[in-house]
């Protein structure tokens, strides 16, 4: 059975994916570093409130989980596409 339009250039549509999905990690990179400069910055002035600090960290913390994620799913799909062929 000869493989259809769709499954031949799976591979290269997989590889690009995995290139969104590094980039996507790069960038969630950045805001993880601008963020813990802000973070910094809060803990260096002793002003801001509690809740502002908790926020920041909060969101800290859900960018090193997306990342981390995204990562993963990033090596598992590249590694799919090279069984491909890509």
């Amino acid at each position: 059975m000869p493989s259809s339009p769709d499954r031949r250039d799976a591979p290269e549509r997989i590889a690009a994916r995995v290139e969104l999905l590094r980039a996507d990690v790069r960038r969630l990179a950045d805001c993880a570093e601008r963020l813990r400069r802000i973070e910094a910055e809060l803990d260096a002035g002793g002003a801001a409130p509690p809740w502002l600090r908790e926020t920041v960290r909060a969101h800290l913390d859900a960018c090193a989980v997306a990342a981390a994620d995204l990562a993963e799913a990033e090596a598992r799909l590249s590694r799919y596409a090279e069984r491909l062929g890509a």
